[in-house]
């Protein structure tokens, strides 16, 4: 995919959406956000993944790449069906999202929803099943999960953790349970459509964040066991995924995901991989590939290891991978291109013509007060995708905040020289990002509201109980400024 348009974007998760019960999900407020998306001209809105959260409330280390969480199920909508009663609020006010508690609040409400449907319509879900065969291993799956106190699957009694292999018949509370988890993902996958394709007619496009990882304790892994390097005995990976040291940490990121079997993906047409992101092309727009450089060299860590310091680059078979992917279907992706890479992987990325990302936290020092004239260019090119920050990053405010005096008195001078309009940091970082040559600006919500680092997402390389859980109480301040944003989009002639 080749960018030839000047549009504007947003980066919000949906999980931050304002919501009457603790946490965005894909009811009314949903829609209402993109309602103010057409209201300021935006014509993307970029989503972090919305598959059921694991270890650390992180979407990266999910229980299944398809399947999405049971969290977002609107029970207001539920109650609009008439499968429950209206629902009173939870946590409509707290300004960070408190898992836990929101889900056994909610879980109460959907089973009784469940209950009513089966009986309505004791065959509902059949025609999703067939739709979507990947729901029936996800259902007995979390059914095992849920049964064994959510311990990872590899810990199961062998019953359970051998039926992937000859899947008998479940009966009992199992088969309920099991009915259950695919109900809720009918539920989530009628719901989201809906909103995707609200979003679509307003001329909105959904960009999807796919993580090339999955995570070891998850559906994926379970019946997939061959395609990762897995010890045949203890079922656990040899090795780990990562990054080495790096900005963001002295001794790297040790993520813990299963690393792929690429000798035995590419004997078998890389048909996992594949599948992932064509099944996820049916539910976003666009496919933004997260760490894309993986897709040409992968940090490989000994499991044993408690860090990231001791791994190696191993090369992977891109061109083998997109080659055959694209023999399938071509796919609008933006490759997530950050970090200290080699060469290879921005030619690789050229090859296919896939746009690359600007971050101006990253880049601003160099383009515009190193002067390094070469990179600027780069970070101008049409063919790219300009943020101020990611999910990863601090918002622009907090980070400028953080920089040394020095650093500060730099900025300064730079957006002083560059003339650019705003009254306040976040407004100037702005209008520098509308104003560069990329052809598509995406910006955080939180950059759009000026918000500090209380409204940072992530922090990578950290488990805590502020990682991802930041969320928007009201969308106040953002109609107060919707109309203005939208005049910065017209006036940088982004649609």
């Amino acid at each position: 995919m080749k960018l030839n348009e000047r549009k504007a974007g947003v980066l919000m998760p949906v999980s931050a959406l304002p919501s009457k019960h603790g946490i965005g999900d894909f009811g009314h407020d949903a829609y209402h956000f993109v309602d103010l998306l057409k209201k300021g001209g935006y014509t993307l809105w970029q989503i972090l993944p919305l598959n059921p959260l694991g270890y650390g409330h992180s979407p990266y280390q999910p229980f299944s790449s398809y399947a999405f969480d049971e969290l977002y199920i609107s029970l207001d909508l539920l109650a609009k069906k008439r499968l429950i009663e209206a629902v009173p609020p939870f946590h409509e006010h707290t300004e960070k999202v408190l898992y836990e508690e929101i889900k056994a609040y909610k879980r109460h409400f959907l089973w009784k929803a469940f209950e009513k449907e089966i009986a309505k319509n004791p065959r509902c879900l059949l025609s999703f099943m067939k739709k979507e065969p990947w729901v029936k291993d996800y259902g007995v799956f979390m059914a095992f999960k849920e049964s064994e106190g959510l311990r990872s699957w590899d810990t199961w009694p062998e019953a359970k953790r051998e039926w992937v292999n000859n899947k008998k018949p479940l009966r009992g509370a199992f088969l309920k349970q099991a009915r259950f988890q695919i109900w809720l993902q009918k539920t989530l996958y009628e719901q989201w459509g809906a909103l995707h394709e609200y979003a679509n007619k307003k001329g909105i496009k959904i960009i999807g964040d796919i993580p090339f990882y999955v995570g070891f304790d998850s559906c994926d892994v379970w019946t997939h066991q061959n395609c990762f390097l897995l010890n045949q005995e203890t079922h656990e990976p040899e090795w780990i995924a990562g990054v080495p040291p790096d900005y963001f940490s002295k001794t790297g990121q040790r993520w813990g995901n299963p690393i792929y079997d690429w000798d035995y993906l590419e004997k078998h047409d890389f048909d996992f991989l594949e599948e992932r992101i064509l099944r996820n092309a049916k539910i976003y727009d666009i496919i933004r590939l997260d760490h894309f450089r993986a897709f040409d060299t992968y940090w490989k860590i000994p499991s044993s290891c408690p860090t990231a310091i001791d791994g190696k680059w191993i090369e992977a078979p891109g061109y083998a991978f997109f080659d055959s992917l694209f023999k399938k279907k071509e796919l609008p992706i933006i490759a997530e291109d950050l970090g200290d890479l080699r060469p290879e992987v921005l030619v690789l990325r050229d090859h296919y013509d896939f746009p690359g990302m600007n971050v101006v936290e990253f880049t601003f020092h160099d383009a515009e007060i190193s002067g390094d004239e070469k990179k600027h260019a780069l970070w101008n090119s049409l063919n790219s995708v300009c943020y101020l920050g990611t999910h990863d990053n601090d918002t622009i405010l907090g980070y400028y905040n953080d920089l040394p005096k020095e650093e500060k008195e730099l900025w300064d001078k730079a957006i002083a020289k560059l003339a650019l309009k705003g009254d306040t940091l976040p407004e100037k970082m702005i209008h520098y990002c509308l104003s560069k040559d990329c052809a598509y600006a995406v910006i955080a919500l939180q950059d759009l509201l000026g918000l500090d680092s209380k409204a940072r997402i992530n922090v990578p390389g950290i488990i805590d109980d502020v990682n991802w859980t930041w969320r928007l109480v009201s969308f106040k301040p953002l109609e107060e400024k919707i109309v203005r944003l939208g005049e910065l989009n017209k006036e940088y002639h982004r649609k």
